[in-house]
């Protein structure tokens, strides 16, 4: 009893809640930080912009030390290494990667894992410019924006003189001055010679000069023939060749009335563009009599631009109009580059053709004109170079945004001046990007490139 008289009176326990199964606690417990995989350390450590969070990050544990602190690059795991090779875009910086070790060499072409790895599709590769130098050539890539040098070249193309250049990295070279030529790959290293001389139809043999060639395929894959501007004579015309062919040899109708300045293989025929803006057209095709290859032309019946007076008349004794064939979208585009004898390069003009009066009787040639596109190129690039101009969409290629509507030329001049060792140096500095929208230019490549050599002009390498 209570003091007072009150009694008092106890309340039950209260009864306490089954502890919760063991599986259930380790599900809903959080797992450890310092149990957290290497990967995840790895991404959250590329979160932090300070080297000083990194640091702190690396002194967690020993755990955390080896999964974020730096280590020698060729102990890096194959998984990133394999990352890092799929976001290079230019394919010499893959090969240049996969060549620093064998562990590198291993992870990026998967050489001794059951099962390769698939790194991701390179983009449509832009060309090299070759810089030739008759002791360390070099080239620049424009996808990786980097200089290499241009090794593995024998002595003898060292000293060549580019005339064109194919797709699949095929150059056509002029050996020598005793007019010996050859087809050469960058990749292979394959080499098929030229001929040195041109017959014409009426069998007389002259020794030719190669200014500009191109080819309607790689060799070896199907027949192909070169076609070429040539100076015969003194006198400047077309020249094919094909396999087992002694000799170069015109086309059909004889030579041109006009000088040709540019050429390329379009639709199944070589387009031949000249001085006056004419086209003429050759069709690889067998002669009547069996045997050899031939090439049959066609002319266009061409009609004059309105303005094409007014250009030649501004440019006449100040400079000259130099012209490409490019082909872009399926369709046929003439550029013409405008050059003056005291500041170079200073505009480009773009048309396309245009067919009034398609192909349908072999005694009326087709008519067609050439439309002025204006001042965009909507979302290209244009690489202008002779027989190896190209274009390529801007939306194919990442970080080259600010490149739509440019077009890229290169330094064709022969201006030499001699050396202090009795050399002569050419100049490369008529070359750079040149923005349709702007109407301005700028030198290109950027960086420290070459801007002269003993050897001349720089080219295109396609792939």
């Amino acid at each position: 009893m209570a003091e007072g008289g009150s009694t008092a009176t106890a309340s039950p326990p209260s009864q306490a809640s089954p502890p919760a199964p063991a599986a259930a606690v380790a599900e809903e417990e959080p797992r450890p930080w310092g149990d957290l995989p290497e990967r995840v350390l790895i991404r959250v450590s590329g979160f932090l912009p300070r080297g000083f969070d990194r640091v702190h990050m690396a002194c967690v544990n020993r755990r955390w030390h080896a999964a974020v602190a730096p280590r020698p690059w060729g102990d890096l795991p194959e998984r990133v290494l394999l990352d890092v090779s799929g976001f290079l875009p230019c394919g010499v910086d893959r090969v240049h990667m996969a060549c620093v070790s064998r562990h590198w060499h291993a992870a990026v072409t998967g050489s001794e894992q059951p099962d390769p790895p698939v790194l991701p599709p390179l983009p449509p590769q832009l060309p090299w410019v070759i810089f030739p130098n008759t002791e360390a050539p070099t080239f620049y890539s424009a996808l990786g924006r980097n200089y290499h040098r241009l090794g593995r070249l024998p002595p003898d193309l060292r000293r060549a003189r580019f005339c064109g250049s194919s797709d699949g990295g095929w150059l056509v070279l002029a050996l020598d001055s005793s007019h010996a030529y050859a087809l050469y790959n960058l990749y292979s290293h394959q080499r098929v010679p030229l001929p040195p001389e041109f017959e014409t139809p009426r069998g007389a043999v002259f020794p030719l000069v190669v200014r500009a060639a191109t080819l309607s395929n790689p060799p070896f894959q199907n027949e192909f023939m070169v076609a070429a501007i040539v100076l015969v004579a003194n006198r400047s015309t077309v020249a094919f060749w094909t396999m087992y062919r002694g000799r170069w040899f015109s086309g059909g109708l004889g030579p041109l009335d006009v000088t040709p300045q540019d050429l390329i293989y379009y639709g199944g025929a070589f387009f031949f563009i000249t001085t006056d803006e004419r086209l003429a057209t050759f069709w690889p095709s067998e002669h009547p009599d069996g045997g050899e290859v031939i090439a049959d032309r066609m002319d266009y019946d061409m009609q004059q631009r309105e303005d094409y007076d007014d250009d030649v008349g501004f440019v006449q004794g100040n400079g000259q109009m130099r012209r490409y064939l490019v082909q872009s979208r399926g369709r046929l585009l003439m550029v013409v580059r405008y050059i003056y004898h005291d500041t170079g390069t200073e505009m480009f003009r773009v048309f396309r053709l245009h067919v009034t009066n398609p192909l349908g009787n072999a005694q009326v040639p087709p008519r067609a004109h050439w439309e002025d596109l204006g001042d965009e190129l909507d979302g290209r690039m244009l690489f202008l170079g002779p027989g190896c101009s190209r274009s390529f969409e801007v939306a194919q290629h990442d970080g080259f945004q600010d490149q739509e509507s440019m077009i890229f030329f290169l330094d064709e001049s022969f201006d030499s001046v001699p050396s202090a060792d009795g050399r002569r140096l050419y100049s490369f500095t008529d070359m750079g990007r040149y923005s349709m929208e702007e109407m301005t230019s700028e030198p290109w490549p950027p960086g420290d490139r070459p801007t002269s050599s003993d050897n001349a002009p720089p080219t295109w390498c396609l792939h």
